[in-house]
């Protein structure tokens, strides 16, 4: 794996681990209420999947790429000229977004199902 997609791979899971922590904390602040609180999760990371979704959509239309974190974390001597940045960060970038989506709305999809569970077993 190359240096810009191992940055971009860092940039997208250091923000999806601090969105995840906020969406957990929500979890444990309804702990009196298991089948909330996993709604409460699934629901949060639905939302955090979509937003990944139409951020991966839009970043070739970011019109600064010595503003992204990737170039920022690049030494100076291995920083590309930016007509070549450009099409190096963007499909990493996206890449990355994409697939770290993906394992959210799999954490989205558990949450919602352990919740359907939940209530199921409350029922019976």
């Amino acid at each position: 794996m190359d240096r810009i997609s191992k940055l971009a791979a860092l940039s997208v899971l250091r923000a999806t681990g601090f969105a995840s922590l906020a969406i957990a904390l929500s979890m444990f602040s309804l702990a009196f209420d298991p089948a909330l609180a996993l709604q409460v999760g699934g629901l949060g990371f639905l939302i955090l999947a979509g937003v990944m979704e139409l951020r991966a959509s839009i970043y070739p239309h970011k019109r600064r790429i010595r503003e992204s974190e990737v170039w920022i974390m690049l030494d100076d001597d291995e920083r590309p000229p930016e007509a070549i940045a450009r099409r190096l960060i963007v499909p990493a970038m996206q890449r990355q977004l994409r697939e770290k989506g993906l394992w959210v709305a799999s954490a989205s999809a558990a949450c919602l199902a352990l919740s359907f569970l939940t209530t199921l077993s409350r029922v019976a």
